[in-house]
Parts: structure tokens; C-alpha cells; sequence
């Protein structure tokens, strides 16, 4: 077995608009907060960072640049973060259910107990501060510290209801915020609070009844100084993608960092993302002066790249294996593995009555399970696939089957495997603790496995990862899964045994044997990694908080001394969604499919993730005519929420 020894180890865990960021002031601030009001003198902001953090050159309606002049991670952030459009797509329209109970209260009325020093104007005891956003920044200061109060409180701000509770959508943001370090060691903490528009009110300013204290200025102070290279920042942009990605629909658009965007335009950004929250793309892209190119360095990389596209791939011969012995067992495997009974249809019902209860904008909520370790929380996407109605019915925008097969028929004629690997979404595997008193092995997506054995019956390879990781629940052991708790991706033993017959089925290919495979090549670490779950910034604001980022085991793979990755004369490529990135490029790095998959099978796997979905990847695939030369197989890897009603249509190939 590939990773049997992986596997023991896996299983004992558990297997130019003014855009500096400041909002406009009001005339006169004599009502402003001094400095030292807490008592407590502030330190001098001499030594402080500019208040402007960002310059924003507006293109057109739907694109952006934003320049940060010093690359800090707190500068990156607070570009990323403050007035995002992506972010704030739909949230300016007023709730149906919206009253106005209190639209007429006064400052001194708010209800707002965790703040002090309410006022009207920004106070002076944040002058000559970088501001920050807070959501990046108490994520950083929960892992260096292992204290979450300041995303509590700053979490029960923006849960404020102004007594309508029914309301969903969140009253207000915590805009900006300000760190103050403190002559006794402490930190200070001031917010911008600013209403949504529909609630009429203007933003306001206080100050938190809290203090940090510890190491939380030396955090601080890196947050705020510390500056990235390039490949950092990248980086920071492929991992603040992923993030994004189930809800906005966040993706980064194919760019060479640096060089220029829009094409024809002075500005050269080192990342632009992509973001479609609301059925219409948008574009957000950073730039960093000192990462552009020069004339000279643009010319350089362009005869770099092309000398690259020319002499650095390696055509092979190659040849399909079309036995269809594995695919017709498959099918057979599939024969009413899954009916659509009594028992399925009371589950599809008590789903249907969840998710009918929560609010229309709430798209997780949490499942209290035997012990707060085995609490889960849930995508309402993933759900919806769960109640889906025949896949192949939907229209030819949705209907991924058409487009898998135009995607065979190509590959077959460049003589190319492909092996299509859906995943299972997290809902599907724990339908018992989705739904309670539903049987552990009670298969729960009838619609989901029929989509599987149509693919098989229409000549498509699909590996079907279901019951390895139905059997991988076994070696559960809270708060370790198979998936994690609170994020829509799997953990490392449902990974490892997806991956276990991913690399079985790999060997084989008839090709397998001429493929030059190197078992033993690589070298595997244990590690840890921590990452707070996709899913809690789209729970309820007052119930962020009770969800800490989960510190994971994961493995790394090593070539000699350095991280793996796999290259352009890799003979196999994996490409799909965030499936193939977790792990692999963002958190810990080189430790997921692809290196999994190249340290089991000793081939070279080059890998291409479509963070945006699965479906929009293989037009990535379509411009890399050079690369595929080298390749004898594509496995197409996704989430299988993707095949019902995706917000990424399944367009033709081109």
C-alpha cells in the first residue's frame, strides 16, 4: 500500500480616488478622544508607518488596482479588505425584513457595550496610525498567542442587531482599526464602525473595553513592518484567494506578476483576482512598485518564456490504454449501491426543512455534536447538491456531462488519459451528524451516484472515491476527521485515502511501466498546519467567533531538501478546483494531491488549481498545447457540488 505507514500516522491524529484607506473627515474635531484618555500614556507614532496604506486607480466599474507602496502583510490585508467591492457585492440593499426599530437613535444611545469614547469623528488617538482590517489581523494573533478576545469582541460589534434579530445581514463592519502600543506594554484598540447603507447612519468611532497585553505588541509591530518579497506576496494572494473562494467565487487570474494590466495600461500589478459573488465578474488587482518589471525585464521574461514554450517540454510517445475493465467494474460496483428509499427520502426532507429555516444570505451553519470537538459546520451549497433533482437534466450551461466528453474527445485525439476524480462534498460522507438519527452508512446523494455511473456509462474514466472515504470514517478520532470540522475541504485521511486509490489506479495504465517512474524519489515530513475553516465567515456575525482556526496534521514532500513541485515535463497533470490546491499551495505547501500522488507513484505530477471551480479549469489546460506534449494523463479533480447549479458555468471548450 502507497501510504500504509502514512496512513498509521495519519490515523493516530484522527486521519485614483484617494484610496489611502482613510474615510473622509469632518470639518472640526474638537470632540475628538485624546490620546491618553485610558490613563495610560500611548507611545509616540513617531516611529509609525504613513496612514496611507493604498493607492486605488479605478479602471472601469468592475476593475481596480490597488498600489501598496510598502508590501507589509497588514498594508496587503487593508488593500485587500477595506471597501472591497467583491466583498461587498448585494450587501448595500436593504433586507426585506429591515423595520428601522432604532434608525432613530442617538450616538449616546447605541448599543454598543463593548465600546467607550463614541464619537462622531475620527478621534486623535489614532493620528498618524496605519489602520488595519481585523479579520486577517486576529487570525495571526490567535496562532502567535492563542487569544481570541479581540476577535470576540470585535466579532459581538459587528453581530450588533439594534433589537431585529430576524435581520441577517449584518447592521455594521468594523471598518479600520487601530493598534496603539502603550507604555506599560499593553496594546489600545480603536475601531471605525461603519452602518451599512441601508440603515441611514454615518460611521463612528470607539474605543474596545480591552487591552492586550503579552506579546501582542511584538506581533504588532512585525504585522505592521515586516515586508514581503514577491514570491511572499504571491503567496499571501493565492491563499487570501482560497479563502474567498466558496462564497465570492474568487479565483487569480492567469498574470505574469509584474507586467502590465489591463493589457495596453501603465499599471503593473503582481496578482489580480477575480471574483463573481453575485453572477457578475469583477476584478480586484495589487500592485507593489518595487515588484514591477522594467522595459528591459519585460523583454527578458517574454524571451524566457518563449525559449521555455520552445525547447523546455519534452514530447513523448505515447499511446491510450483503453481497456474499459476498470471502468465497466465500477459500473457494476455502482448497481443499486444507492437507492432513492425510505430512509433517503426522510433524510432529504429534514434537509430541506434546515435549510428552509435559515435565513436566505446564511450559507453555514453549525451541528452540535457528542462533544464540542465534534461539532461541524456546513455549506449551504454543498446541501443543495444533496437535494439535487437528475444532474444531466439541467440545461447545457450546467449540465458538466457534455463538456466532460468534448473534454475526452480531445484528449483522446492528442493520445492523453483522463481520469475524472469527483469528491464527495463533506455533507455526503456525514450524513449522520448532517442529520441526526440518519444510519452512519446510509448512502444520502442517489442523484450524486447516478451522475457517477452516467459518466461511466458514457465512456468517461472516473475513479469513485466514495466508499474509501465512507470506510476512512472509521479511524475518526475528535477533533480529527476525515474533513475538517468547519471548512468545506477534507483532512488529511480522507485525503490519504482518495490518494491511496488514486496512485492504485494510476499504476495501472498500461503506460505506467514506459512512464519513468522513480519510486522512492521523494521524501515524506510529518508537520502541522493551521487553518481557520472556509465556512465561519458565513455563519451569523455573533457566532464567528466560537469557531478558532483548527491546527491540522499534514504531510510535506521533499525532493532531497526542498519542497516538491512538479514540473512542465511532468507526464501527469492534476488539474480542478481548491481540491488540488489545499495543502499543495496554500498552508502547508507540498503536501497535497499532487505531492501525495508523485511521492506514491514516482512519476513527476504537474498540477493546475482553478481556486474560482472546477469548471473553468480545463480552459486553463487549453492553453498549455506546449505542456501537454509531455503529458500521458489529465485527472480532472473537483468538488462534485460543482456538478449541480454551479455559479462557474460549464461553457464549451476553447
Amino acid at each position: 500500500m502507497f501510504f500504509s505507514g502514512v496512513c498509521a500516522v495519519a490515523l493516530s491524529f484522527g486521519l485614483s480616488a484617494c484610496a489611502s484607506g482613510d474615510s473622509p473627515k469632518p470639518a472640526t474635531e474638537s470632540t475628538a478622544i485624546p490620546a491618553s484618555v485610558s490613563g495610560v500614556t500611548a507611545l509616540p507614532v513617531d516611529s509609525m508607518v504613513p496612514t496611507t496604506v493604498f493607492e486605488m486607480k479605478v479602471v472601469d466599474a468592475d476593475r481596480q488596482v490597488r498600489v501598496v507602496s510598502k508590501p507589509t502583510l497588514a498594508a496587503l490585508d487593508f488593500a485587500a479588505y477595506f471597501v472591497n467591492p467583491i466583498r461587498l457585492a448585494g450587501k448595500d440593499e436593504r433586507p426585506e425584513n429591515y423595520k428601522g426599530v432604532k434608525a432613530g437613535a442617538k450616538l449616546a444611545e447605541y448599543p454598543f457595550p463593548m465600546l467607550d469614547s463614541l464619537s462622531e469623528y475620527e478621534p486623535a488617538a489614532v493620528a498618524g496610525r496605519q489602520p488595519m482590517a481585523w479579520e486577517p489581523l486576529s487570525k495571526i494573533l490567535y496562532a502567535q498567542t492563542g487569544n481570541d478576545s479581540l476577535a470576540q469582541m470585535l466579532g459581538a460589534i459587528e453581530a450588533v442587531k439594534w433589537d431585529e434579530p430576524e435581520v441577517f445581514r449584518a447592521f455594521q463592519s468594523v471598518s479600520r482599526l487601530w493598534g496603539i502600543p502603550m507604555s506599560d506594554g499593553s496594546v489600545e484598540w480603536w475601531a471605525e464602525v461603519m452602518p451599512a447603507p441601508w440603515t441611514g447612519r454615518t460611521a463612528f468611532y470607539g474605543r474596545l473595553k480591552y487591552a492586550s497585553r503579552g506579546e501582542t505588541a511584538e506581533v504588532l509591530n512585525y504585522y505592521l513592518t515586516a515586508e514581503m518579497n514577491a514570491d511572499d506576496a504571491m503567496n499571501w494572494a493565492r491563499t487570501l484567494s482560497s479563502y474567498w473562494y466558496p462564497t465570492l467565487n474568487t479565483d487569480l487570474e492567469p498574470h505574469t506578476p509584474g507586467s502590465f494590466w489591463p493589457e495596453g495600461s501603465k499599471m503593473q500589478p503582481f496578482a489580480v483576482m477575480r471574483g463573481n459573488p453575485m453572477g457578475k465578474p469583477m476584478w480586484i488587482a495589487f500592485e507593489v512598485p518595487a515588484f514591477r518589471l522594467s522595459a528591459e525585464q519585460l523583454r527578458a521574461k517574454a524571451v524566457a518564456d518563449s525559449l521555455a514554450a520552445a525547447g523546455e517540454v519534452v514530447p513523448v510517445n505515447r499511446a491510450l490504454d483503453r481497456d474499459s475493465s476498470f471502468r465497466l467494474s465500477t459500473i457494476a460496483s455502482l448497481e443499486g449501491s444507492c437507492p432513492a428509499n425510505a430512509e433517503t427520502a426522510k433524510f432529504r426532507t429534514a434537509l430541506e426543512k434546515t435549510l428552509a429555516k435559515l435565513p436566505k444570505e446564511q450559507n453555514a451553519w453549525a451541528t452540535a455534536g457528542a462533544s464540542p470537538a465534534e461539532t461541524f459546520l456546513w455549506f449551504r451549497r454543498n446541501a443543495n447538491y444533496l437535494l439535487a433533482d437528475k444532474i444531466t437534466g439541467q440545461d447545457s450551461l450546467h449540465n458538466p456531462l457534455p463538456r466532460l466528453l468534448e473534454l475526452k474527445h480531445y484528449l483522446d485525439s492528442i493520445g492523453v488519459q483522463l481520469l475524472v476524480v469527483p469528491v464527495p462534498v463533506k455533507e455526503e460522507i456525514y450524513g449522520e451528524r448532517l442529520v441526526a438519527g440518519t444510519p452512519a452508512d446510509l448512502c444520502v446523494n442517489p442523484a450524486g451516484r447516478e451522475f457517477t455511473r452516467e459518466m461511466l456509462a458514457a465512456g468517461l474514466d472516473v475513479l469513485d472515491i466514495y466508499p474509501a472515504l465512507m470506510a476512512a470514517k472509521a479511524g475518526d478520532e475528535p477533533p480529527h476527521f476525515s474533513y475538517q470540522r468547519y471548512d468545506t475541504h477534507w483532512a488529511l485521511p480522507g485525503m490519504l485515502a482518495a490518494m491511496e486509490q488514486l496512485a492504485a489506479r494510476v499504476t495501472q495504465y498500461a503506460w505506467y511501466g514506459d512512464a519513468g517512474a522513480q519510486p522512492g524519489s521523494l521524501n515524506m515530513q510529518e508537520t502541522t498546519t493551521m487553518r481557520e475553516g472556509d465556512l465561519v465567515a458565513h455563519l451569523p456575525d455573533a457566532e464567528k467567533a466560537k469557531y478558532p482556526a483548527d491546527t491540522l496534521p499534514v504531510m510535506k514532500i521533499l525532493k532531497g531538501s526542498e519542497p516538491y513541485k512538479g514540473g512542465k515535463n511532468a507526464p501527469i497533470l492534476l488539474m480542478g478546483d481548491s481540491f488540488t490546491g489545499v495543502f499543495e499551495s496554500v498552508d502547508q505547501k507540498s503536501g497535497g494531491p499532487g505531492s501525495l500522488l508523485a511521492y506514491a507513484t514516482g512519476l513527476d505530477v504537474q498540477v493546475l488549481t482553478s481556486w474560482g471551480g472546477g469548471p473553468g479549469v480545463y480552459h486553463r489546460m487549453m492553453k498549455m498545447k506546449k505542456d501537454m506534449q509531455s503529458k500521458r494523463l489529465v485527472i480532472y479533480m473537483m468538488t462534485a457540488r460543482d456538478f449541480w447549479q454551479s455559479p462557474m458555468e460549464w461553457d464549451a471548450l476553447r
